[in-house]
């Protein structure tokens, strides 16, 4: 075969016109943001990738800025890590930065880690706000110095302010960090019954990530007992799906898998949000623990739902779906509103500093 020796000035020119497509945007970026008044928060760490579970908080955030009446811009992960790339994460300085809520602070989702250190740095003069938010450092002497250096990023800004999302992750980031409050996560403030749907089979919903911490065995025992309660009528779903979802089709991507969740007689997962999902849909669901204290953590704010039942394994998923009442369900939230009225009015005030 003849030697392509045009290869290398062909990719060369591929990156460079990247690379400018990447400083036209970040210059995009940056003239939205000096563009938009002072009043005007910036909502950082949103999703633009495939995580339904992330884009869910998003919704419920947007809807509680706008509930509030908060004015903000969106500035997805992708144009934040862009922002980075090319230094430029100090445009935000002096404006209120409200941080994605989520699962990654600590070294479980590393890059998110260290973006969101590198705002703490550049943004010294913001009041920056991490919503509701779960902690994990691996037990390992890595993760040990790797917490020591948050502990000295986050506690050298003067007004960063977090938000943990289960009392795991409060305690733990009470214990380290200066300003901290408890706030469920953003998703559990939604609400998505609907009385007409019918429900047929079982959606199981699993990780398929760095939080997996099931075995092949225990999955195939999950598989082996929805069989025997619903034969073939079994559906296997994620939370994550196989493409991007820009910001426009958000809401459209996240109504179709609240269906799917509303049309499933019961649901099995390890995900937070496939708990979550179940939850607001008014779905039967048994989730199993998972590697994260945020599923245990979270399954806290919702115990009272009859409906949604905890399992620290999956022997027993047969017996523990025989105590869940065979009738309708509808999502109650309001012992969390309290919450979610506090996070508005604190986020209100944020931004009339």
């Amino acid at each position: 075969m003849d030697k392509d020796l045009l290869y290398p000035l062909r990719r060369w020119h591929g990156q460079m016109y990247e690379k400018n497509q990447e400083k036209t945007r970040v210059k995009d970026i940056c003239k939205r943001i000096k563009q938009t008044s002072s009043e005007t928060a910036l909502y950082v760490f949103s999703p633009t990738y495939d995580n339904l579970g992330d884009h869910a908080i998003a919704k419920a955030c947007s809807m509680l800025f706008n509930r509030f009446q908060i004015s903000f811009l969106e500035i997805p992960l992708s144009d934040l890590s862009l922002m980075k790339k090319y230094h430029k994460l100090n445009v935000m300085n002096g404006r209120l930065i409200l941080v994605q809520g989520g699962g990654f602070l600590g070294t479980l989702w590393f890059h998110s880690e260290n973006l969101l250190r590198e705002v703490i740095e550049n943004n010294h003069n913001s009041q920056i706000v991490c919503l509701p938010n779960t902690i994990f450092y691996e037990d390992s002497e890595w993760g040990q110095d790797e917490l020591e250096k948050s502990i000295g990023i986050y506690n050298s800004h003067p007004k960063l302010k977090l938000f943990a999302r289960e009392k795991i992750s409060l305690d733990i980031m009470k214990s380290i960090y200066r300003d901290v409050e408890l706030t469920p996560d953003m998703v559990l403030s939604l609400n998505e019954c609907k009385d007409t749907t019918e429900r047929h089979g079982c959606l199981i919903c699993l990780r398929n990530d760095i939080e997996k911490t099931r075995t092949e065995a225990e999955e195939n025992e999950i598989r082996k007992q929805a069989f025997k309660l619903f034969g073939d009528d079994i559906t296997i779903s994620d939370m994550v799906v196989d493409h991007r979802i820009p910001l426009d089709r958000r809401n459209a991507e996240l109504d179709d898998k609240f269906d799917e969740f509303r049309h499933a007689k019961l649901v099995i997962t390890d995900r937070l949000h496939g708990m979550i999902f179940a939850a607001i849909t008014g779905s039967p669901c048994i989730v199993i623990n998972s590697k994260s204290p945020k599923i245990k953590g979270c399954y806290e704010w919702i115990k009272h739902l009859e409906y949604i039942k905890f399992s620290e394994s999956v022997e027993n998923i047969g017996q523990i779906y025989q105590q869940i009442p065979d009738r309708k369900f509808t999502y109650d939230n309001s012992h969390l509103q309290k919450y979610y009225e506090q996070l508005g009015h604190y986020l209100s005030t944020a931004v009339e500093k």
